[in-house]
């Protein structure tokens, strides 16, 4: 390309002149700057005449001498016909700003002249910084976020996922390209049979253009099952043209459990609620007493003996308890505490044991208070047990009390007894022997 710079210098030099972009015009003999144009002179702050004075690389500290003779041979070589880079331009007050470099060689008979067009890029630049720190900070929230997020395009394969729905799917992003997301996580129902990609409501999302929500159940790499709450919005371009779908997904796994489990304990607490007033009921209609006073006694000592029972059974979530607890605090509740002693292994009791052993103490040690060892002073009660092949061997015995006899007919207390040692499927034998009342109970573990 060549160019007469005789003939139209005066017009070139006005075009240049006013030109809206900086141009530079430098001899391609020693770099000095021939022409610079108003808007460079004003954004370097520079007259003519200093800059006259000046080369190329004089104005870019990015770029010395020798890197600026080697960027430019290949105009010298015409093997290309414009350099085209990016730099920076320092000002004379030191500053620096963003420049985007276009550099031409023009030649006539031997006489070269270089034409550099700049563009200041100090502001594209740093919405460009901006946009890509914007870009970090959502990639730090995706990244971080325990929501799995889904980006799908035009044709329903997957464009994004984030860390967290990799490890939802345990399919990595890379092994989701080129097939459409609905085939890799959410192919199959449950019952195994195939899920069509026109039955998937995420899909629709985009078809139909409307965001949607629910709950689904997706398949993991591993071939397992897991239930979701979704929520599917199209994606709009500039022109509101749909384009996508993003989906956020959230394993509801542990809600589902936590679901299930709630109902099981609305269960068991309806079953034992009835279970407890059915005894209570019981218990009511079956206490006998000679008067009202005493029928009152009786039965809120019975009542008090079944909620102790069941608040032990709540404390320790209803997973059963131990016998030795199940014993002190009846004997505490209803003896003196310098009359009693108990001893024996630990044994565990399961749920269904605590509440009839507890009656069954509360009846044993209510007679000791009213009528043995511990209605007199120095009475003692002792409780003591052993296992043996899964059964549990259980003695109560009194020392110290008023003189026994046996009774001569079975009031409530004793069918009491033995009902509640039949819950457990256990055995009963009591003697009235000299030195006090001794009660033997057993009952397999």
């Amino acid at each position: 390309m060549t160019y007469n710079i005789g003939v139209t210098s005066e017009r070139l030099g006005r075009i240049v002149e006013e030109a809206t972009s900086e141009v530079y015009i430098f001899s391609a003999n020693d770099f000095t700057f021939q022409l610079v144009n108003r808007g460079a002179r004003e954004n370097l702050g520079y007259t003519s005449a200093e800059l006259s004075a000046l080369t190329p690389w004089d104005l870019k500290p990015e770029i010395g001498r020798d890197d600026f003779l080697s960027m430019v041979r290949p105009l010298f070589s015409g093997e290309i016909e414009r350099l085209d880079f990016e730099t920076i331009h320092r000002r004379k007050d030191g500053t620096d700003y963003n420049v985007a470099v276009q550099i031409q060689l023009f030649e006539e008979e031997g006489d070269c002249v270089f034409y550099a067009a700049i563009q200041d890029i100090t502001a594209h630049r740093r919405l460009e910084q901006e946009t890509r720190a914007l870009a970090r900070r959502l990639d730090a929230i995706l990244d971080n976020t325990t929501m799995s997020v889904f980006v799908m395009d035009e044709s329903q394969q997957c464009t994004f996922m984030n860390k967290a729905a990799e490890k939802l799917t345990g399919h990595a992003f890379a092994e989701t390209t080129g097939r459409p997301l609905h085939d890799v996580i959410h192919h199959t129902y449950p019952d195994g049979r195939p899920f069509p990609l026109s039955e998937c409501a995420i899909d629709r999302a985009f078809p139909e253009n409307a965001g949607t929500q629910g709950e689904e159940v997706f398949v993991h790499k591993d071939g397992s099952f897991y239930p979701v709450a979704f929520t599917a919005s199209p994606i709009r371009n500039d022109e509101a043209r749909i384009v996508g779908t993003i989906i956020e997904v959230r394993d509801i796994s542990e809600e589902k459990r936590n679901e299930e489990a709630r109902k099981l304990l609305m269960h068991e607490v309806d079953h034992r609620a009835r279970n407890v007033l059915s005894i209570v009921h019981s218990l009511t209609r079956l206490t006998r007493a000679d008067d009202l006073e005493s029928y009152k006694e009786i039965l809120v000592g019975r009542i008090n003996a079944l909620a102790r029972a069941q608040t032990y059974l709540a404390n320790r979530r209803w997973e059963g308890g131990r016998l030795e607890d199940v014993v002190r605090e009846e004997l505490e509740a209803l003896c003196p505490s310098d009359s009693t002693e108990f001893q024996g292994p630990e044994v565990a009791l399961s749920p269904q044991q605590v509440q009839p052993i507890s009656m069954l103490l509360h009846e044993l040690a209510t007679n000791a208070n009213k009528y043995g060892a511990c209605s007199r002073a120095g009475g003692r009660v002792s409780v003591t047990w052993t296992v043996e092949e899964h059964q549990v061997m259980l003695k109560w015995r009194e020392t110290g009390g008023p003189q026994v006899v046996a009774p001569t007919r079975e009031g409530f207390g004793s069918s009491l007894k033995s009902s509640v040692v039949g819950q457990i499927k256990g055995t009963i034998t009591r003697s009235w022997e000299p030195t006090g009342l001794v009660v033997d109970v057993a009952f397999p573990l």
